[in-house]
């Protein structure tokens, strides 16, 4: 079946314009400022509402009750579950919750854990993907391996060093074959030295995204890794990755990373995990094209009654408003255990942010944009950047994380409000594949 929306204000890819959007097939067939009058086309009435391309969680652990490395979450027992049917239907029913959020593609991200946990849970996502009935899995771009090739116990943050690994290019076919070739993005800290670089060439030359976070890699190390592959750097200014102001070896990982044109950089843009005056300091610094948008989110998230829970032996504890979790007991010293940022308010954060003078760190002030330049700057961010970095799909020419003609039809309709701190996107529909998937 068919599908137009019309009367839309539509975030292209480089502007804001009121048009009219024909769906066939799951594609974006037509973009005009003409509507078909046909009864047979089902339409979606946009009128004084934005449209936007649906949002791209390169980084996300988990919504909703559920983690992809420890699997389903029992609040009354406090602890998790990974029994594959239970896993398999809270993976579907977070997928649903992302979809709330106009999230249509996710790299569901992997804590650390014994290669035999990590085996199971992949083959279970395979098995989700290959056999499960819904059209929701399309929302799973692939994993994204975080912990596992870690090194340094004083970047662990809140990984557990005990389950780090050297990179080898034969543990990871093995991990590769239990997920089916389902992972997409790897994480491998650079001062592994040769270790590290072999598998980073091994995985560039195999199309899987090469990161680098929780490095403490000296700037040599870090920029080696860049020439031979290294894309993506892993939320940046949170958690631990090496600087030095000193002018010895290039400084260190932060140094290499703004300085190369080659690298892009996560950010999360909930206000809390970094000073919105930090990250836009990066994001000038970067420019637009090279920042991503992500919220490293944990299953906690849009979890209404659990305030306080246990994970690997460490506890969190939910903040008094909700928006970001603490370490128990270190409350006071700034320790944050992750995010509960969702994709939609991380879209409105930055929106909020473009359209306001913010004061700097680096720089005395960040004038604002104006609405149009803002709305398709935060979009690139949440969409076309991650979708650029990821090659989504480049043999069929089918791409996601823009509104053009020949792409996926993931679309977010809704409504922009304003207020007292800035604007919010308040979500009316979300398609997936010109499907309607939100509300359900």
């Amino acid at each position: 079946m068919k599908t137009q929306i019309i009367n839309g204000k539509v975030v292209l890819p480089s502007r804001l314009e009121k048009t009219n959007i024909l769906i066939d097939n799951g594609v974006i067939t037509s973009i005009s400022a003409k509507a078909v009058k046909d009864n047979t086309i089902r339409t979606i009435d946009a009128t004084g509402k934005v449209v936007l391309p649906g949002f791209i969680d390169l980084h996300t652990n988990g919504i909703g009750g559920f983690d992809l490395t420890n699997g389903v979450y029992d609040p009354v027992e406090n602890k998790f579950s990974i029994r594959k049917e239970a896993y398999k239907n809270e993976l579907n029913n977070a997928l649903r919750n992302y979809a709330s959020t106009g999230t249509t593609l996710v790299g569901f991200t992997t804590l650390e854990a014994s290669i035999k946990k990590l085996k199971k849970i992949f083959s279970y996502i395979a098995e989700y993907k290959n056999s499960y009935k819904s059209i929701l899995k399309d929302i799973i771009h692939g994993i994204y391996m975080e912990g596992t090739f870690m090194k340094v116990e004083e970047y662990k943050g809140a990984h557990n060093p005990k389950y780090f690994f050297k990179p080898s290019i034969r543990l990871f076919e093995d991990l590769q074959r239990a997920a089916e070739g389902n992972i997409r993005i790897v994480n491998v800290v650079p001062e592994w030295g040769g270790d590290a670089i072999k598998l980073i060439r091994y995985l560039t030359k195999n199309n899987i995204l090469c990161a680098a976070g929780h490095t403490s890699a000296n700037g040599e190390e870090y920029n080696r890794a860049i020439g031979n592959g290294l894309k993506l750097a892993i939320h940046v200014l949170n958690g631990p990755s090496s600087t030095s102001f000193k002018p010895f070896d290039y400084g260190g990982a932060l140094e290499s990373l703004l300085r190369s044109d080659k690298m892009s950089v996560e950010i999360i843009p909930d206000g809390y995990h970094v000073d919105k005056s930090y990250l836009m300091d990066i994001i000038k610094r970067k420019g637009i094209d090279k920042c991503i948008a992500i919220s490293d989110s944990m299953f906690i998230t849009n979890m209404k009654k659990v305030k306080q829970f246990s994970i690997n032996g460490v506890t969190g504890k939910l903040s008094k408003n909700g928006e970001y979790i603490q370490i128990a007991g270190k409350e006071d010293t700034n320790s944050l255990f992750g995010s509960t940022l969702t994709m939609d308010k991380a879209f409105s954060n930055l929106l909020t942010w473009f359209t306001q003078p913010v004061e700097g760190i680096w720089n005395s002030i960040h004038p604002p944009l104006k609405y149009d330049e803002a709305i398709v700057a935060a979009s690139r961010m949440c969409s076309f950047n991650p979708a650029r970095i990821l090659n989504i799909n480049p043999v069929q020419q089918i791409n996601d994380g823009s509104i053009e003609k020949g792409n996926k039809a993931n679309i977010v309709v809704g409504d922009i409000a304003k207020n007292e701190s800035g604007h919010e996107l308040l979500i009316n529909q979300v398609l997936l594949n010109g499907n309607t998937v939100f509300p359900k």
